[in-house]
């Protein structure tokens, strides 16, 4: 175990101060012994580096173990408090590195980084190549290393530990518009979009698997899915976290979850999964019942995954078990909405006659003072509020509703939140999720549908271009649009050809008279060689609102290019109409109408301007007067 005595952080750093030398884009450091080693250290939460292990006696005959960190931190994931997973390595006679890339910055970023590392750390070893063991977008920026980077000679083999190798909902739902700071929080830090479905499907996925040097025996994976069954601090978090993805496409019949990645994403295509993969409706198998941050503790993962570091690894066999091949919702169901909010604005849900029970669980980046539910009347419904400590940026609560009358209800907090409210019965959005790869210049359909209500409903979605084919971010364009009722009693949008190469994150909102219902999903636009056909360019509408971020009042100034009827609509971060004005008998040229929205909730908004055939949306930014 870590010395204890050593309780002042300064002296931390004090025992590594020995800096081999900078390389390229990072430091490399020496570690002293385990028992040496500060119970307090982490290493640097905002520098690219490589940690070397001390030296253990007789260890010149054994592979060298390269510990490579997700998405949420750096190199100290493997130094957190109760983790001993450095001393089981010492003691066992291993010698180590531990590598920082980049918190955040995307599995592209980190591969090119890593693949750099890998050469320092086998020249400084002298070895011809080494064990990784990746824990989670590690896994990713691994593939990147070795296949992409052509590092791939410099891994004898990788251990993957909860890896999303197909993408998360989490991450599909981080990159809506409404929830971006939720990123943090749940601690996928930047560069989420290369870990949505879609991208991973439409474009990662493709390129690694299709590397001429592409070695998938290469992979032992390491999958779980005890979201529920978490033992250190961040356990409330993953809870969450988890049981969102339940609701969307990671429960037991579709494999589960281990609070960030389904169970079905974290088999590499190719590779060697061992923890058997059957999850049954009512039981799962014990041997994987950890969450997304267990996976990397020593007492977890040390002794499964040490029998891998080496021999054939051709003869790693997947396991007999009765594993189904899940794979990616081909349609996407929801029984839920999301809803958010900021400077304790209360945030309205409906629940209708015979919903049945309603779960509620909450994502707040710090702990509320005032809590609670209240009914149309504004008075507060008795309900038991269950709130657990998260991880150091944040608080989750969980709220069941039993037997309430039907109505409309709001959640009032003093704090930021985000929440997941389900349905036990009722309406079901469904979603055609099948075709998440198209090609430039091509016209998109999209199909959705609504079963367990005969009501109309108005279904519409926010469609936002979130990033480059790269995953880079991009301030692309957003567009609503609505959906109409076809013939077969589904509800369909065609986008018109032209939409540019690029990733599109898109939230679709249903709404009835007494439901509401929330889908996360995307796309991939690729480019093609092929000569498009010129279309007829058309005028551009103008429009603009200021001041933007607004408090109380703003001015938008907006075309009118075509006679006949203009519109002004506003919408919210998740596609619902807050407000139209419908103006008639207007002059071509430009005007100006002054809108109040003191009475709106701070977030984002999009303000849709129509006038004829024409159509342009313009972001708004609401925010309080304090």
């Amino acid at each position: 175990m870590k010395n204890f005595t050593c309780i002042i952080f300064a002296l931390c750093l004090f025992l590594m101060q020995f800096s081999l030398h900078a390389q390229k884009d990072f430091t490399q450091y020496l570690l002293p012994e385990p028992d040496d080693l500060s119970s307090f250290f982490i290493g640097s939460l905002t520098e690219s580096a490589i940690y070397y292990g001390a030296h253990p006696s007789n260890s010149s005959n054994k592979p060298v173990l390269v510990f490579v960190h997700g998405f949420a931190d750096l190199a100290n994931s493997w130094f957190l408090p109760g983790n001993d997973i450095y001393d089981r390595a010492y003691d066992d006679r291993y010698r180590t590195a531990f590598v920082a890339t980049t918190r955040g910055e995307g599995m592209w970023a980190n591969g090119a980084l890593l693949g750099d590392m890998l050469e320092e750390i086998t020249d400084y070893y002298g070895v011809n190549d080494v064990v990784i063991i990746a824990h989670s977008n590690g896994g990713k920026a691994t593939e990147v290393a070795m296949f992409y980077e052509n590092k791939s000679h410099l891994v004898n083999r990788a251990i993957s530990l909860g890896t999303p190798f197909k993408g998360t909902g989490i991450a599909d739902l981080a990159e809506t518009p409404a929830l971006n700071w939720l990123v943090d929080f749940i601690g996928l830090g930047g560069g989420t979009s290369t870990s949505t479905t879609y991208y991973m499907e439409g474009v990662a996925r493709p390129i690694l698997d299709n590397e001429p040097d592409n070695q998938p025996s290469k992979f032992i994976n390491f999958g779980a899915w005890g979201y529920n069954h978490g033992t250190t601090l961040a356990a409330p978090v993953m809870f969450v976290a988890g049981g969102y993805l339940k609701l969307a496409g990671g429960s037991n019949s579709e494999g589960g979850n281990d609070g960030v990645t389904p169970y079905y994403s974290s088999k590499r295509p190719g590779g060697s999964p061992q923890w058997p993969g059957y999850c049954g409706w009512w039981w799962c198998n014990d041997e994987s019942q950890y969450d997304h941050i267990d996976v990397t503790h020593d007492y977890v993962i040390w002794d499964a995954i040490k029998p891998y570091f080496t021999g054939n690894v051709n003869g790693f066999s997947t396991p007999d078990t009765e594993d189904e091949q899940y794979d990616r919702q081909k349609t996407l169901a929801s029984t839920f909405e999301v809803i958010s909010t900021k400077d304790g604005y209360a945030e309205a849900f409906t629940i209708a006659k015979d919903a049945g029970q309603v779960s509620i669980n909450l994502w707040h980046p710090e702990e509320g003072t005032n809590f609670q539910i209240l009914n149309e009347n504004l008075e507060a419904v008795a309900v038991n509020i269950t709130k657990s400590k998260g991880h150091n940026k944040g608080m989750n609560s969980a709220i069941t509703l039993d037997a309430l009358q039907a109505g409309t209800y709001t959640i009032e907090s003093d704090v930021e939140f985000a929440a997941v409210v389900a349905y036990e019965k009722g309406a079901k959005l469904l979603f055609d999720n099948a075709n998440i790869r198209h090609i430039e210049g091509e016209a998109i359909t999209f199909e959705a549908a609504l079963t367990g209500t005969n009501q109309a409903a108005t279904i519409t979605a926010v469609l936002a271009e979130t990033a480059d084919l790269m995953g880079n971010k991009v301030d692309g364009a957003t567009e609503i649009i609505e959906f109409e009722l076809a013939a077969n009693g589904n509800y369909t949008y065609t986008l018109p050809k032209g939409l540019k190469a690029g990733v599109y994150n898109m939230t679709i909102n249903a709404v009835g008279s007494d439901f509401r219902r929330n889908l996360v999903s995307g796309f991939v636009v690729l480019p093609t060689d092929t000569p498009q056909i010129a279309t007829v360019a058309t005028p551009e509408l103008g429009l603009q609102n200021y001041p933007n971020p607004v408090v109380d009042q703003t001015t938008i100034t907006f075309d009118v290019l075509t006679e006949g009827t203009t519109s002004l609509s506003l919408y919210d971060a998740y596609g619902r109409l807050v407000r139209v004005e419908t103006l008639t008998n207007l002059a071509l040229g430009q005007h100006t109408q002054v809108w109040n929205v003191a009475g709106l909730a701070s977030g984002t908004y999009f303000l849709e301007l129509r006038n004829g055939a024409h159509k342009v949306t313009q972001s708004l930014v609401k925010v309080s007067a304090h």
